[in-house]
Formats: structure tokens, sequence, C-alpha cells
């Protein structure tokens, strides 16, 4: 039975991956609270990006707001993963009233790094990534845009590592994967509104991770007035899968201590 006065947990993957990337999170966790792990739009069973709306943050998050299972005037916890911790601040942005808390593993929040010059080679980094991912899709090439956009964030070519029915969904992702890129470079927000978020804030990051993940925990640690940065020795971006145990255990901790924080 769920304990009644347990905030609710809602769940946010990465870009190319499904809400059952929480699965072992939410089984570990078990029944004490209530858990949502949505699938965002073109992932998983949900339908792709809503036609002639823009490639925005705000997009995403007013469509998990509007898919919540519990109601309006109950607060909740968020969790994400790379694109899904950017579309959790997001959805903080939105309701600071109702989001408890906050445990990010590098959010993928892009556009909080400053202007591209000699001092921010993370933001060149990310650029070109996203850069050669349009490349490919302009060219059709949907299994060579999921190969490289793979390899990025794992720091290695795991394709061949990959099953066929794998290979497959993270291809027919990269559509939607190209309109995340886009929603993360326009989601340029100040001090000012981040400041706005008092709500507590844990941020993870791995040691081994790429460069941009990493100057977007750091940034975001220093702009969040609540925010603690937690790096993971040895992870990389990709952990919250492939050492999920590891993560979870974090997660599960940052849940624990944050389950009766009152909403600002």
């Amino acid at each position: 039975m769920t304990e009644p006065h347990a905030s609710p947990v809602v769940c946010l993957h990465s870009s190319a991956a499904s809400g059952r990337q929480w699965r072992r999170l939410i089984a570990d966790g078990g029944a004490a609270r209530p858990w949502h792990a949505p699938d965002l739009y073109g992932h998983g069973g949900r339908p792709g990006w809503p036609e002639l709306m823009p490639n925005r943050l705000s997009v995403e998050a007013h469509g998990v707001l509007a898919g919540l299972p519990f109601p309006a005037e109950h607060g909740f916890h968020l969790v994400g993963h790379s694109y899904g911790g950017a579309v959790a601040l997001q959805v903080a942005l939105l309701q600071p009233g109702r989001v408890l808390s906050l445990t990010l593993y590098e959010p993928a929040a892009f556009g909080v790094l400053p202007a591209p010059g000699p001092a921010e080679p993370a933001w060149r980094e990310i650029r070109e990534a996203a850069a050669r991912l349009d490349a490919m899709l302009d060219r059709g090439d949907d299994f060579g845009a999921a190969r490289g956009f793979c390899a990025y964030w794992h720091g290695r070519d795991v394709w061949p590592e990959m099953d066929a029915a794998q290979q497959l969904r993270v291809a027919e992702a990269m559509p939607t994967v190209r309109r995340h890129f886009e929603a993360l470079f326009t989601a340029r927000w100040d001090d000012r509104q981040l400041g706005l978020l008092h709500m507590p804030v844990r941020l993870i990051c791995g040691t081994a991770t790429r460069a941009s993940a990493r100057r977007v925990a750091q940034r975001l640690a220093g702009q969040l007035p609540q925010a603690t940065l937690q790096m993971l020795e040895g992870a990389g971006h990709m952990a919250p899968i492939t050492e999920a145990a590891r993560v979870n255990a974090l997660v599960q901790q940052s849940l624990a201590g944050l389950q009766q924080a009152p909403a600002h």
C-alpha cells in the first residue's frame, strides 16, 4: 500500500529512451510512494511531437503536466536524466509551487552555457555534435545519426553491441532528438529565472562524462539557490542506464531526504 502522505515522484527519461528507463528505480523504490514515468513525445508509446508546435521545452513540459495521474493540487518530486532533466527544470519553472524537489543526473540544459568563445569549448563541442546529427538526417541517414548520437554520449562506439531492434528504436527517435537539440539550445534561462526555483535541487554528474554535460551541471549548481552538486566517480553520461544501481542509490537517497520537503 502507498503511504497516505507520500508525495508522487515523476521520472523523465533521456533522449532516445523511454519511461522504461526508470523501471529498476521504481521497482527498488517500491510502493512507499506513487511513481509516474511517462514516455516523452516521439518515444516509447507516445505519439510524435505535436504538429505545428515549436521545438521548445515548454511544449514537452506542458505535455508532462497534462498527463500527470494525480490531482492538480498535489505537489510532486521530479527526477530527470539528460533531456529529461532539462524538461524537469522547465516543469519547475512553469509550476514552482507544485515541484517539491529536483534530482537531476546531468540535465542537458545547454542554453545556460555562455556564448561560444575561447573560454567555452563545451558549447562548441555540443553544437558540433548537434550539427553532425543534422547533417546525417538531412542525408536521410537516420541510422548514421543514431550511431553518432550514441557514440557521443557513451564516449565510444556502442553500435555493434546493440541488437537490431535497439538500433531501429534509436534510429526512429532521431528526428525527435533533432527537435530536442533545438529546444535545449533555445532555453536560455538567466540567473533571474533560475533564481525563482527555491526547491531543493540535487545535481549528479559523472567524472567521466562529456565536457558539455559537466559544464551545464557546474553552471546550474551556481545558478539555482538550493542546489548541491555531487560527482560520481568514473561515471559517464549514460550511467542512469549503464550503471543504474549506482545512480538509483543516489536518487533514492535524495528522495528519502527530500520526501517531506515543503513546496515554496
